[in-house]
């Protein structure tokens, strides 16, 4: 299998069944990874699952091998800011016969892309568990730099590190 294989592309309201069972399987596989649990997403009606697809201020991009859905990604305004100028990146899944090969990779550009692009934003942000390797070594090599950590308590019931990251967007902005 090679890079040329698979493709990557926004989702829409009209992928929401797709996209939920990707996303209820990435919460079912890996608990502690997000900030959400299986049950509340369980509990979500047809609308809440298109609302999340519609685009606005927010991008959730899908990995094809062909038609199927392999993996999903997201970057939404952080609801943390008041302001609504920072991107956060989230939910990044790679169904595991797709992982280690660097279809990653796609999912930071098609973000930094959409956050480029997307003027209210002037930053994006990125943070992962402390054990998160992979996640670690993806986030530094698009450009990102440490911030912070805090310990946090999982929805695993582990408590850990997160580790922040954040990718200015605004001299990204004046490099091209």
């Amino acid at each position: 299998m090679s890079m040329k294989d698979l493709h990557i592309r926004p989702l829409g309201p009209d992928d929401w069944t797709a996209f939920r069972a990707a996303r209820l399987r990435a919460l079912s596989m890996h608990p502690g990874f997000y900030c959400g649990t299986l049950a509340d997403a369980e509990q979500r009606t047809p609308e809440e699952w298109q609302e999340m697809l519609d685009g606005n201020g927010k991008r959730i991009f899908g990995l094809f091998d062909e038609a199927r859905l392999v993996g999903i990604t997201a970057v939404f305004t952080c609801r943390d800011d008041p302001s609504g100028r920072t991107g956060v990146f989230a939910m990044s899944f790679i169904e595991p016969d797709y992982r280690g090969q660097g279809y990653a990779d796609l999912y930071y550009k098609a973000r930094i892309e959409f956050g480029v692009a997307h003027m209210p934003w002037t930053r994006l942000c990125v943070s992962h568990r402390a054990d998160n390797e992979p996640s670690k070594r993806a986030i530094l090599r698009h450009g990102f730099m440490l911030t912070g950590q805090a310990e946090k308590d999982w929805p695993d019931g582990t408590r850990m590190e997160e580790l922040m990251y954040e990718l200015d967007l605004v001299k990204l902005r004046q490099a091209k």
